[in-house]
This record gives C-alpha cells, sequence and structure tokens, in this order.
C-alpha cells in the first residue's frame, strides 16, 4: 500500500507565470535591499530594469551572449548591448534572485505528501564555473590542472519535484553537512517536512539541531562494523534491527568515561559539537537506529528520529529510496535547464545565474505536474517528457505559445515510468564549457 497521499491542487500556466511575476515585482519593490548602492542604483528608468534583468535570468539557455539577447529582445531596433547588461548587472546582488526563488516556491500549495510530511532530500553537486587564478577559494586540483568550481548545496523536495533551498559553497565539499544545518536553522520548506540524506551528513552535531529544530530525518551512515561509523562502541546485535541508541556527549575523558564507551561518546577539541558550554558537560542524545539487508548480502543502516508507530523499517527504506529523486533532478537542472553553460566569469554574475536557473526548473516542473495525463487502459503509468515540457515552456514565457497551445504540447509528449528498472551509475568528469563553444 503507497504512503503517498495527494490532494486536488490544480494552477494553469498563466498561474504560475503571475506568481513569478509577483515575486520579481515584490524584489522591485525593495530593490534597495538588494543592490550595491541602494541610494543610486536602479533610480533612473533604463532598458535593462529590475524586473527585465531577471526574466532575463530566467529564460537564458546554453547559447552565446549575442544569441540570447537576440532570443529575448523582439524588436531589433531596440536591442540593448552585451555592456548594457553587465553594467545593469553589477548593480544587482545575487541575493535578489535568490530572494525571487523563495517568495515563487513558497507561494504554492504542494499536493504530494508521505503520511502528512513532505520528503526532501539533501545533497550537494559540483559546478564547473570559468577558471580565475585570482579566486583561490574556488580553485580546485591545487599545484596541478587547476580549475574553478562551485559547490552547490541542496533541498529538494523528492514527491513535488522543486527545490526548496540552494547555497552556494566554495569548491570544498566538507560543508556539507554545515549547510544543511543552516538550511534547518533557515525553515524555508515546510515545517511538517523528513529530511533525508546519505553517508557523510550525519553527525552528532547535526542530529542534535535537529532535534533542536523539531525537524524530521532520515540519515544513512557506515555500518555498525565499519571503524569510522557514528555506531562505533554501540551495543548492537548483528543481522537486522530496529533499535533505540542513547548517547552521552562529553569532551570529559574522565575514567569513567573511558570504561563506559558504549554509553559516552568522547569528543576531541577539533570535533565540532555546538550544544556544549562552560556550563554543561555532558548532553544526552538519543536516535533509532534501523539496519537491514541488501540483495547481495551486505547490510545498510538508517538512523532516523521519527517514531517506530508512525514508520515502520520498511517505510524507512522506501522513504531513503525516494531520495535518489535529487540525483536525477541535478541531471536536468544541469543538462537540460542548462547550469552547466554560463554566460560569464564574475562569480556574482555567476551565482544570479544559479538561482534563475533554479527558478525556471521549479517552474518547469509545477507547470508540467500540474499538467494531468491520462494513462488509463496503459500497461504503465505516463509522465510528461521533461525536456520537451522545458523546450515549449520557454516558448510559452517569450509569448510563442499561449496556455492552450502549451498544455497540448506537454500532453503529446509522454513517457512510460518503469520503476522497476535500474542502471549501473555511471560517472564522467564534465569541464566547463567554453563560452567560444556555444549553439547559436
Amino acid at each position: 500500500m503507497s504512503m503517498i497521499s495527494s490532494q486536488i491542487i490544480m494552477y494553469s500556466p498563466d498561474d504560475v507565470l503571475q506568481k513569478l511575476n509577483n515575486s520579481i515585482n515584490h524584489v522591485k519593490q525593495n530593490i534597495q535591499c538588494y543592490c550595491s548602492d541602494p541610494l543610486r542604483d536602479f533610480t533612473r528608468s533604463r532598458k535593462w530594469s529590475v524586473d527585465t534583468i531577471i526574466k532575463f535570468l530566467v529564460q537564458l539557455e546554453s547559447k552565446s551572449m549575442k544569441s540570447e539577447l537576440c532570443n529575448f529582445f523582439s524588436d531589433f531596433d531596440k536591442l540593448p548591448s552585451d555592456s548594457s547588461l553587465c553594467q545593469q548587472r553589477n548593480k544587482l546582488l545575487p541575493e535578489a534572485v535568490e530572494r525571487v526563488l523563495y517568495l515563487f516556491t513558497r507561494s504554492f500549495q504542494y499536493a504530494e505528501t508521505i503520511k502528512g510530511y513532505y520528503l526532501l532530500a539533501a545533497d550537494g553537486s559540483d559546478v564547473n564555473i570559468a577558471y580565475d587564478p585570482n579566486d583561490r577559494k574556488t580553485i580546485c586540483n591545487l599545484g596541478r590542472s587547476e580549475y574553478s568550481q562551485f559547490h552547490i548545496n541542496a533541498l529538494y523536495d523528492c514527491l513535488n519535484h522543486i527545490y526548496w533551498n540552494i547555497h552556494i559553497d566554495t569548491a570544498t565539499k566538507k560543508r556539507e553537512p554545515d549547510a544543511l544545518k543552516d538550511m534547518i536553522i533557515e525553515h524555508i520548506h515546510p515545517v511538517k517536512s523528513i529530511i533525508t540524506a546519505d553517508r557523510g551528513y550525519a553527525g552528532y552535531d547535526l542530529i542534535t539541531c535537529c532535534n533542536r529544530n523539531a525537524q524530521k530525518f532520515v540519515f544513512r551512515v557506515k555500518d555498525k562494523n565499519s571503524n569510522t561509523s557514528i555506531l562505533q562502541n554501540c551495543d548492537l546485535p548483528n543481522g537486522e534491527f530496529d533499535k533505540r541508541i542513547h548517547k552521552t556527549i562529553t569532551r570529559k575523558q574522565t575514567n569513567e568515561v573511558k570504561r563506559n564507551k558504549e554509553k559516552y561518546v568522547c569528543l576531541t577539541n577539533h570535533t565540532k559539537f555546538s550544544y556544549l558550554d562552560i556550563t554543561e558537560d555532558f548532553y544526552d542524545i538519543e536516535f533509532r537506529v534501523v539496519r537491514f539487508q541488501l540483495k547481495d548480502g551486505s547490510y545498510e543502516c538508517l538512523i532516523t528520529n521519527l517514531n517506530e508507530d508512525e514508520f515502520t523499517s520498511d517505510d524507512l527504506k522506501r522513504l531513503y529510496k525516494l531520495r535518489w529523486q535529487i540525483e536525477t533532478s541535478f541531471r536536468k537542472l544541469k543538462y537540460t535547464i542548462g547550469l552547466t553553460n554560463f554566460h560569464s566569469r564574475k562569480r556574482d554574475f555567476i551565482k544570479q545565474e544559479i538561482f534563475s536557473r533554479v527558478i525556471f526548473y521549479n517552474l518547469s516542473s509545477i507547470i508540467s505536474l500540474n499538467t494531468k495525463t491520462r494513462d488509463k487502459g496503459k500497461k504503465h503509468r505516463l509522465s510528461f517528457n521533461f525536456t520537451l515540457a522545458v523546450t515549449n515552456i520557454r516558448l510559452y514565457l517569450r509569448k510563442i505559445l499561449n496556455e492552450n497551445e502549451l498544455i497540448h504540447r506537454i500532453k503529446k509528449y509522454l513517457i512510460p515510468i518503469r520503476s522497476d528498472r535500474s542502471y549501473p551509475r555511471n560517472v564522467k568528469p564534465q569541464s566547463v564549457k567554453s563560452f567560444n563553444n556555444r549553439a547559436a
């Protein structure tokens, strides 16, 4: 029996576009908070107004800048120059586009939940950007063939297929748990939600942050037999189990702590834990551990603060399996939306484009998911073709298609959902796309 419940909430493409325009207008009215010089920037009437810049960024493809300008402006005599665009973008902070993203995303009611919870996945992905030897924070492969990267930390809704939160970090991946902790504290995402994450996230600091902020979670961790697992020194049986763990966190190295490793976790001074202060030497923590066997005979472990009465161990496995949606969303964001093709070397301009690409991803996903398909009598359930939907939504934003034509085209190109298929993951290194190697 499926755990997923769905409410009937429908938005037409015109409704979705209106909400985007409302979000952009809100930022435009408060532009003094999002520009370099609040007293002078965007005070005069120009071709590149705030709303025009943001709408242009949202509609960017993977073409050269001159081609993008020709596509956006239908009147060739009023076509602005590349230089004028750069001058105006220089005034606009990336936080302006980021604010539009959050206002737009939160302006909808989303239908898909699991037992009343929104299922969110946390993960990160590298994005190659133009090489800048002076920006050492984004440099990878130090001392050898250097290249530049941003690392995007995301919180993705696995059922409603939208990004709730995005943090743009430097090239290092070591801040992924800290980025997730910041997102939990910001709490832009729905209050009643479950966050899933892969190995590498779970730590006592993040677990405590979730508990103190009433955030439900399901984290995959290394097996209990691993020397670097959070489950090391826990009194756990062999085989499959579902058990509660109680630990006491401390930095004290007394004889009692050393003798009772199953009860105490002694942290070094270099291990981050934000919830011990000078008045408290001990901090009690509790979480649930579920261990299950895979088809190849190996074991995997999940830790959670979900109650056993509400979510069984089988439920937790289904929740974690749905986390894979964020991996496929990164692929769509990079290669269908065009996140791998930037139009600038300047770091703030790249951040503007990252947030605008996520806006367009959410817009495309919301429009497509609200276009109902008929799959009665079919062998498989049908879903929209995301790539072709994106192509037609771009035409809709340029007013080449109207609402009815867009819906008709999305419904025309459908693909079957084959959930039982699986393929080995083929990871290939990707380089930044050269400015000289762009489509016309």
